[in-house]
C-alpha cells in the first residue's frame, strides 16, 4: 500500500465526522434527544477510553507513564473548561442552558480533535503490520467517526450552530489526515509518540463524559431515554469489537 493510499484512506475516515454533522443538522434538537446524544456519547466514549486507548497506551509505556499523560489530558480539557466560559462570545449569551450547552460544544470539538489524531497515527501503523489489518482499522474508525459528528450537534444553538459544528468536524478531519501523515514521516523515530497521544485522548474523552456528557443527560430525569442511550453505545462499541 503506497503513502498517497494510506493518506487518501485517512482522510476519507475523518471524513465520517462531517457525515455525522450533516445527519445531525436532520434531526431537530429536543430534550429527548440531548439526553440521548449525551447518554451515547458518554457511553461510547467512556468504553473507546478504558478497553480500548487505556490499555494500549499502557501496554507500550507503563502504568507510570500512563497515569502521567492521562492525568494531563485531563488537566487540558479542565482548563479548556475553565477558560471557555470566559470567551467573548459566550458572554455574550444570555440563556444559561445555551451558554452551558455552548461550552459543551466546544469541550466536545477539542476532545474529538485530541480523539481523532491518533487515529489518523494508527492508520499507517496497522498498514505496515497487514493491509487486511489496515482496512480494518480505517473501517472501523469511519464507522465510529459517524456518530461522534452526530454527538457534536447535540449542543448546537443560535449562537453556536450548524456553521460551528461543521467547522469542528473539519477540523477533527484534519487532525485524522495530520496523523497519518506524522506517522508516515517519523513513526521510526517518535516510536513512543502513539501511547502519548492516546492517553491524552482517553484523559480528555473521561473527563469530557463524567464531567459534561453524564450531568447533561442526568439533569431531564428522563431514565428510560438515558438508558437508551448508553445500550446503543454499548451496542455500536461491541459491533465494532467484531468487525
Amino acid at each position: 500500500m503506497s503513502n498517497t493510499n494510506i493518506l487518501f484512506l485517512a482522510g476519507l475516515a475523518g471524513l465520517a465526522t462531517l457525515v455525522g454533522v450533516f445527519l445531525g443538522s436532520l434531526f431537530k434538537k429536543t430534550e429527548k434527544n440531548i439526553i440521548f446524544s449525551a447518554s451515547f456519547a458518554a457511553g461510547l466514549m467512556i468504553l473507546i477510553s478504558i478497553f480500548e486507548l487505556i490499555p494500549a497506551a499502557a501496554k507500550d509505556i507503563g502504568l507510570s507513564k500512563l497515569f502521567f499523560w492521562l492525568t494531563l489530558g485531563i488537566a487540558i480539557i479542565w482548563l479548556a473548561d475553565w477558560a471557555i466560559p470566559h470567551l467573548h462570545s459566550i458572554k455574550e449569551i444570555k440563556k444559561h442552558q445555551d451558554k452551558h450547552l455552548v461550552q459543551i460544544s466546544y469541550l466536545i470539538a477539542i476532545g474529538l480533535i485530541l480523539h481523532d489524531f491518533p487515529e489518523g497515527f494508527a492508520i499507517p501503523s496497522s498498514f505496515i503490520d497487514s493491509s487486511s489489518l489496515g482496512f480494518l482499522v480505517v473501517i472501523a474508525t469511519f464507522i465510529h467517526n459517524v456518530p461522534e459528528g452526530y454527538i457534536l450537534t447535540m449542543s448546537q444553538t443560535e449562537s453556536c450552530g450548524r456553521s460551528f459544528c461543521y467547522k469542528a468536524a473539519a477540523l477533527s478531519m484534519l487532525a485524522t489526515f495530520l496523523g497519518s501523515v506524522l506517522a508516515i514521516n517519523l513513526l521510526t523515530v517518535f516510536n513512543n509518540l502513539n501511547p502519548i497521544f492516546l492517553s491524552l485522548a482517553a484523559g480528555a474523552m473521561l473527563f469530557i463524559a463524567v464531567h459534561e456528557l453524564l450531568p447533561e443527560s442526568f439533569k431531564y430525569h428522563h431514565i428510560k431515554n438515558f438508558s437508551f442511550g448508553i445500550v446503543c453505545a454499548m451496542f455500536v462499541y461491541f459491533t465494532l469489537g467484531l468487525l
